[in-house]
């Protein structure tokens, strides 16, 4: 049965023969079981996520003009509240008051005095950077034109957010940025799983009961755990390599097809943080210091982002 979309209604079974089978099925957004987080928050994930989020702001922008509206609807409206103080917490909420600031109180001008960005974390926001990075954002915590709250997330309403010490935080719009998760799909696989439901993989990706089948991404994990994602070991990998190959030829630009890359690589080498190894990567080439690189790098990622 087909509906207006052109798909079926009613999902189809069927087999498909392969070779070679690889499984990224990517992951979810977390909710830590907490009541009301699914039927109110927004996750900035997909591209559809950001058109719902966009959506729901300008919805709440045009709610706020209303003849009538009360002082506290119209300030309730207007605040957006990002749970998360992770890397893609931190940077949307500052995107999202860089947006405020330059466009919506040209747009308008009556939001000035009522609009707000709060993003609540839990600890200390981007703990999961290099150590480097996280004492500098601890020593300098401002974020222009958002408040930083500490607190953790009870339980969650339509128009408000109620933390664990009693606290109600009344809000217009709700991301959730609290990390990701393995899919039901994931879930669902008669397959040995890595601590926290991720496929279980060897050294080179391989899904060990299966041959033939590989997993990848974020719904893959090492069974021999080391507490390093894939990214972190692939920037050692590529640090090591441009360090030998600068060593041949003094840094310069050159063809690398007579350069011995050596054999697979296996990803389960530890390393001591993926920002250091990019900073040094960037170092390498372009002969700036580590904290330039670090600045440069953060830039560069979310601003191409």
């Amino acid at each position: 049965m087909v509906g207006n979309g052109g798909l079926p209604q009613e999902p189809r079974q069927f087999k498909v023969a392969y070779d070679k089978l690889f499984i990224a099925a990517g992951a979810e957004p977390l909710t830590f079981c907490i009541k009301g987080v699914k039927e109110h928050a927004y996750f900035p994930r997909e591209v559809n996520h950001a058109q719902e989020i966009r959506k729901k702001f300008l919805s709440n922008l045009m709610l706020s003009e209303n003849p009538g509206i009360s002082e506290e609807e119209r300030k309730r409206l207007l605040h957006c509240v990002v749970i998360g103080g992770g890397p893609t917490g931190v940077e949307f909420s500052s995107e999202l008051s860089d947006f405020i600031m330059k466009d919506v109180h040209e747009g308008f001008p009556h939001v000035k005095d009522y609009i707000q960005v709060t993003l609540i974390e839990a600890n200390e926001i981007l703990l999961s950077f290099d150590f480097g990075l996280w004492q500098y954002a601890t020593n300098h915590p401002t974020i222009p034109g958002v408040c930083l709250k500490r607190g953790m997330v009870k339980e969650v309403h339509a128009k408000k957010i109620v933390l664990n010490d009693g606290t109600d935080v009344l809000y217009g719009l709700q991301v959730q940025s609290t990390g990701v998760g393995p899919s039901e799909f994931v879930k669902s696989l008669d397959l040995p799983k890595f601590p926290g439901v991720r496929i279980g993989v060897d050294e080179w990706l391989r899904v060990l009961s299966v041959e033939n089948v590989f997993a990848l991404g974020y719904c893959a994990g090492f069974l021999e755990q080391t507490g390093r994602p894939f990214a972190e070991r692939e920037w050692k990998f590529l640090v090591e390599l441009f360090r030998r190959i600068g060593k041949q030829n003094g840094g310069k630009v050159f063809c690398s097809k007579d350069v011995p890359l050596g054999g697979l690589v296996d990803l389960r080498q530890s390393k001591d943080g993926m920002t250091r190894w990019i900073c040094e990567l960037a170092g390498l080439v372009f002969g700036l210091s580590h904290r330039v690189v670090s600045w440069l790098v953060w830039c560069l990622a979310y601003l191409t982002g």
